[in-house]
């Protein structure tokens, strides 16, 4: 594969880092898939996709992608991807803009769903990342074309790592990848769990987001949601529409926390609100 450049919104050089800055502000949203979060951040991020494709005249043919989407479960970058990808299909000049394609990578039928990735440290980063990489589902679309990858944040690089020799096995031109937060990698690898810092929100955030706000909900909300103590988990459950209910046992479900332990109590409350109950 030839060159391979990273591109960001935002750098974090040091820390502590400005919570209350609107740029954060939305990021915990956006993680649990708030539509309105996604769309602030694909709005920044246009006029990168924009510059990155139209500046490089060696390459024609781009392919939009993120992180490997496992038990249908989009996580936010997914999300951002397919939002970046509409806001530019919708503003390019047909005459003179490149071709964008969009192209979703996959993992095979396990799931991750338990791992909450923004927790762990360094080693287990790095271990989680070499047995998902075995698990990704080869696309011989991506072969000789330039990738644009797309993801919200960069803490340690072992995704990135792993996500290169991905591209490189299906040979594909190039890669540029696109994020909203790079962490320097000292920080990051002294600090792996600042991505915890960055996506957290109360509970009254998240129980007002999940049921009153548009949302997809992600593999992160889905995470977020079934480690909440049962007393927590009722109450979201309460305050869901019968549509939202629904879903948050599909999900559930395909993600395989009846399969899990210690998530018995959960799965059964989820179950009961989705047959029986309306708010």
């Amino acid at each position: 594969m030839s060159n391979s450049e990273t591109t960001c919104l935002h750098r974090i050089t040091q820390l502590p880092f400005d919570a209350d800055a609107e740029f954060f502000r939305q990021y915990p949203a956006f993680k649990v898939g708030v539509t309105e979060s996604v769309r602030y951040y694909a709005q920044l991020l246009l006029p990168l996709v924009k510059e990155l494709i139209a500046n490089d005249s060696d390459h024609t043919g781009w392919i939009l992608t993120g992180p490997a989407i496992a038990a249908e479960t989009l996580a936010a970058a997914n999300l951002l991807g397919r939002e970046l990808f509409d806001l530019y299909m919708r503003e390019r000049d047909t005459h003179n803009s490149r071709e964008l394609s969009l192209i979703d990578i996959q993992y095979d039928n396990e799931s991750t769903a338990s791992i909450d990735y923004a927790k762990l440290d360094l080693a287990d980063r790095l271990t989680l990342r070499e047995r998902l990489s075995q698990r990704l589902v080869r696309n011989p679309d991506f072969h000789g074309r330039p990738i644009l990858f797309v993801n919200d944040v960069c803490v340690t690089g072992s995704q990135q790592q792993a996500m290169q020799q991905y591209f490189e096995r299906d040979g594909a031109a190039c890669v540029r990848w696109l994020y909203l937060i790079v962490i320097d990698p000292e920080i990051g690898k002294a600090n792996p769990k600042i991505e915890w810092q960055i996506n957290f929100a109360p509970f009254e955030d998240l129980l007002r987001m999940v049921s009153r706000e548009q949302i997809q909900f992600t593999g992160k909300c889905m995470t977020k949601l079934m480690h909440l103590s049962i007393a927590e988990l009722d109450q979201v459950l309460r305050a869901l529409n019968a549509e939202r209910r629904t879903r948050l046992l599909e999900l559930a479900t395909l993600n395989g926390f009846q399969n899990l332990d210690g998530f018995v109590e959960q799965m059964k409350l989820v179950r009961s609100y989705a047959a029986e109950r309306t708010p």
